[in-house]
């Protein structure tokens, strides 16, 4: 008589292992580590682009402060040399009304009475200019020379043209000599 199947016949046959799904599993992440190795160069251009801007922007810092102290430095000299040339007018307008009141005598007796009291006059009005100019500060006068452009801006525009013709005859027999 046969004997019955061995064991391991009776046992069923083996299943196949099953299919993975469908589904595609998400990549796993790499660690950061991993992620800086893979773009060196990018990582280290990108560090040396922010110590390049970090660097540009103290420089700029540092430069706009040097400005701002050199501006000062500027402003500060410029008003000294405008008041210095103010007190000058000043005293070359007293020197003129001075020479007017002076000349006002020899007008009289050459011209007539009435042409010597349009001298002093003149002298008068001139030295009133001369106390007007040592009295205010460079900001008064300004604004004073800004009002009357308004007022007048005819009368300014010749007295450019003038002084303008006076500066260059002066300029042009002082480079002569």
């Amino acid at each position: 008589m046969a004997k019955a199947a061995t064991p391991a016949a009776k046992k069923p046959a083996a299943k196949a292992p099953a299919k993975p799904a469908a589904t595609k599993a998400a990549p796993a992440r790499k660690p950061a580590a991993a992620k800086s190795a893979e773009h060196p160069i990018r990582d280290q251009l990108a560090a040396t682009g922010a110590t390049i801007k970090s660097e540009a922007s103290k420089k700029a810092a540092s430069l706009k402060e040097e400005a701002s102290a050199l501006a000062g430095q500027a402003s500060t000299k410029a008003r000294d040399a405008a008041t210095k040339g103010k007190d000058k007018a000043a005293e070359a307008v007293g020197s003129l009304a001075r020479m007017l009141e002076d000349s006002a005598g020899t007008v009289d007796s050459k011209f007539g009475k009435q042409y010597g009291d349009y001298a002093r006059s003149a002298a008068s009005t001139v030295a009133g200019l001369a106390t007007s100019l040592d009295k205010k500060d460079l900001d008064e006068l300004a604004a004073a020379t800004k009002d009357l452009v308004k007022k007048n801006p005819a009368v300014s525009v010749g007295a450019a043209a003038v002084l303008g013709f006076v500066l260059a005859r002066l300029l042009k027999g002082s480079s002569s000599d």
